[in-house]
């Protein structure tokens, strides 16, 4: 062994001895840290599997929602158009009244009665519909709401509440001094307030539709959804697309306040 570096000096073999054993030392702390570092990644995976998972279903949420309420639009629009065909029918038979009508017999068919659709609420009469008890949150609830979403500070976000809603721009101030404490970002610097053709019920949610799936979007809109469901402010459905809300913002709209029935 004598071809070995420093084999035959005394110096050298101290000096070569101390090499290999910090050098055998420092890959051992290598080893240790690529097995720390491996459990880490690990870890992280499966939190990324699982934030996957929530996203799909937050997603999936969206589009049936998106869906549920372009049928519902369709057949408001078919509901507006069967009910003008009664009258007229009506009036035809008002003007010919001399003329004789043929007798049924027992195997002509019965016209069966139709079933009309309720005509649309007038503002006095959508101003008597049962109200529930004001909406408030406890301050376990923002505890609560703020611990789920200090891990998204920087967020943008506002809220709007109907015009002349005393009740829902109050939840609406809460919401935002909610938000604030979890470093959420509100550029208008207040509760705004809007006017609607539909009035909103209940508190919803509104993304930009073009980022239903953006991840940097859709987190922090599914752990909202979260908190104020479990804070019983909103169903846990609540989340719509918009075209018109700007991107990477969450606009909270703050509805009526009373039962949707």
């Amino acid at each position: 062994m004598s071809w070995w570096p420093g084999w035959n000096s005394i110096e050298d073999a101290g000096k070569w001895g101390d090499i290999f054993f910090w050098t055998g030392f420092a890959f051992l702390v290598l080893l240790a840290g690529c097995e720390v570092l491996s459990k880490a990644y690990g870890w992280r995976k499966d939190s990324l599997i699982a934030m996957r998972d929530e996203m799909a279903v937050l997603a999936q949420d969206v589009r049936a929602r998106q869906a549920e309420q372009a049928r519902m639009e369709a057949e408001g629009v078919e509901a507006e158009r069967a009910p003008a065909q009664v009258p007229l029918s009506a009036e035809i038979a008002a003007a010919r009244p001399s003329e004789p009508q043929p007798e049924r017999t027992a195997l002509q068919p019965q016209p069966l009665p139709r079933e009309t659709e309720p005509l649309p609420r007038t503002s006095e009469q959508v101003a008597r519909l049962q109200e529930r008890s004001p909406r408030g949150l406890t301050e376990t609830q923002k505890k609560a709401i703020i611990g789920v979403l200090a891990p998204f500070r920087g967020q943008k976000f506002s809220v709007v509440s109907i015009a002349g809603d005393p009740e829902g721009k109050n939840i609406g101030e809460q919401i935002v001094s909610v938000l604030r404490a979890a470093g959420w970002q509100l550029p208008e610097g207040g509760v705004a307030e809007a006017t609607y053709n539909k009035e909103p019920v209940g508190v919803s949610l509104m993304v930009n539709a073009g980022q239903i799936m953006t991840p940097s979007v859709l987190r922090p809109v599914a752990m909202l959804v979260k908190a104020f469901a479990d804070a019983g402010l909103m169903q846990r459905d609540g989340a719509l697309a918009d075209p018109n809300i700007p991107r990477d913002h969450i606009e909270v709209r703050v509805g009526r306040n009373r039962n949707p029935t």
